[in-house]
């Protein structure tokens, strides 16, 4: 308990403080006790910037509570809906959409939300370029049409509905917040208009407390004092949601995740389906992996349920293809590779490669536990093909370095990688990772196909204006790929969270990854 206890101890002085001479905005200076305080352990520190402008990492958990977006993507109906605003249009083929703004919006400051307000902060998040500031690459102008009416103009069609529904870089914030650099935000101040405001921020940790203002009000069980703190050893968060200490925690080691889930007297154990896949990028510039039938080979050889089921413990499951299970564009119907050695070996014979002894490369970034695991079961099949797989394991940005070096004969064969879209949208899966680049960025199978580029360049603008055109366009594109074996989707990442039987509301949408709306946890 002398964690709790020290984390009330902190929450008592942060909200002292603020009786005392902070905000007036907040709970008004109550110390909060051990049932009023909501404590998420987190495996990492829970942002890099608290900078809502350029801030594209783990501090979207902390920032989705406490800054709000035109609009939201629900994962279940996979609808946009209203946030900020109430209601838009597109016109002119997608090269302009108007939105209407609710009027009963007060950023935690105090002071109203105006269309000018979200104008000024979309500008900002342009004009810092930081970020994930290019999900607006599309924007012309925007301007305030009206006291609560913004009007985007477009230099190409695209679906502001969707993009302003992103989880990091379509953040509105006061304008006082925005007269401010990175390390005010960073220091735990804040200009958003959510349901928290940050009362405190250490770096491995954040305390947030309920705006008073908040336009939906509060009932007696909602946490209004929650705390996000880093805790990095699997074993020590496991504990504190078996002592009641925390009520949240992700990201478990398996063997933690098999021990809480007998313990159902305490706590669940709960998975949700998340936007984020793992694949395998076969270098298309070089052989042998210019050869159709050598990638087909490859994508026959790699063991997909051994490492689900013993790897990930059953974490993750099956690709089929590129776009992820519960986003739209993807479909069950494109199917996945199945590891059959006798295939692999037709696809070898097929492909006219004296492949007997041949070395292959693989390269993937270190930190990530089950990579070696997955990739040493991988290299196993091929020996048994007369393959030596020889894997590199390196820091992120040596990896990537390597792979978008200017001499073809340096990159890797076969990068493996995590791939997740900005905001509710299959288009960064094939603008980035197959639509031909003259400088290479993220289309490390370094694919260079006109009629996948001319579809692609089709859905893009169709989804501004035909969404179900666009979405046939992608699974057709999906299609070919699998087919040809172009990239190799290797499974669908789960989230796995431990959750105390003391609340309920816990859910993660994965077009917002790690976010947890606190806002709808309550006290059982």
């Amino acid at each position: 308990m002398k964690q709790l206890l020290a984390i009330i101890l902190m929450l008592a002085m942060v909200f002292c403080f603020s009786a005392c001479g902070g905000s007036d905005s907040g709970d008004g200076g109550s110390t909060p006790t051990a049932n009023d305080v909501l404590y998420h352990s987190y495996g990492q520190q829970p942002y890099v910037t608290l900078d809502p402008r350029s801030e594209n990492s783990n501090g979207v958990m902390v920032l989705n509570n406490v800054y709000e977006t035109l609009t939201y993507y629900n994962d279940q109906t996979g609808e946009i809906e209203p946030k900020l605003a109430t209601s838009w249009e597109e016109k002119d083929e997608g090269l302009t959409w108007v939105f209407q703004l609710r009027d009963d919006v007060t950023f935690h400051d105090g002071t109203a939300m105006t269309a000018q307000n979200v104008v000024n902060s979309i500008q900002a998040t342009v004009d810092m370029g930081m970020g994930a500031a290019y999900i607006w690459d599309a924007l012309d102008s925007v301007e305030a049409t009206g006291d609560y009416e913004v009007t985007f103009k477009l230099t190409y069609a695209a679906p502001i509905d969707i993009i302003a529904s992103a989880a990091y870089a379509a953040f509105i914030v006061s304008d006082e917040a925005l007269s401010h650099d990175t390390e005010w935000f960073n220091e735990g101040n804040d200009g958003g208009t959510g349901p928290y405001m940050i009362a405190q921020a250490t770096g491995d940790s954040v305390v947030l407390k309920g705006y008073d203002g908040y336009r939906d009000g509060w009932k007696d069980n909602q946490y209004k004092n929650v705390i996000i703190k880093e805790t990095a050893e699997s074993s020590a968060r496991r504990q504190l949601l078996e002592t009641g200490e925390a009520q949240i925690t992700d990201t478990l080691a398996a063997t933690d995740v098999k021990a809480l889930r007998e313990q159902t007297d305490k706590l669940t154990v709960q998975e949700f389906g998340t936007y984020t896949n793992t694949i395998l990028f076969p270098n298309h510039d070089c052989e042998p992996c210019n050869n159709a039938d050598f990638r087909r080979a490859l994508a026959y050889a790699f063991p997909y349920k051994d490492v689900i089921n013993d790897v990930i413990e059953g974490n993750a499951e099956e690709s089929s293809g590129l776009v992820t299970r519960g986003l739209w564009g993807h479909d069950d119907g494109i199917g996945c590779y199945e590891t059959d050695l006798d295939k692999a070996k037709e696809c070898l014979d097929k492909s006219g490669i004296d492949y007997e002894g041949m070395t292959v490369t693989l390269t993937y970034a270190t930190g990530m536990g089950e990579y070696d695991s997955l990739c040493q079961l991988y290299q196993v099949n091929l020996k048994k093909l007369g393959i030596n797989l020889e894997l590199s394991p390196m820091e992120w940005d040596s990896q990537w370095d390597k792979a978008r070096s200017n001499k073809p004969e340096d990159r890797q064969d076969i990068f493996l990688m995590q791939w997740w879209p900005d905001y509710a949208d299959p288009i960064s899966w094939f603008t980035s990772l197959v639509h031909s680049e003259d400088d290479i960025y993220f289309n490390l199978a370094y694919i260079s196909d006109e009629k996948y580029d001319e579809i692609i360049d089709d859905a893009v603008a169709n989804t501004a204006i035909d969404r179900d055109k666009a979405e046939q366009e992608y699974i057709d594109v999906q299609k070919q790929i699998y087919d040809n074996a172009d990239l190799i989707p290797i499974f669908d990442d789960i989230h796995v969270y431990a959750i105390s039987n003391a609340v309920s509301g816990v859910y993660e949408n994965p077009a917002y990854p790690t976010c947890i709306h606190y806002y709808n946890v309550t006290r059982n």
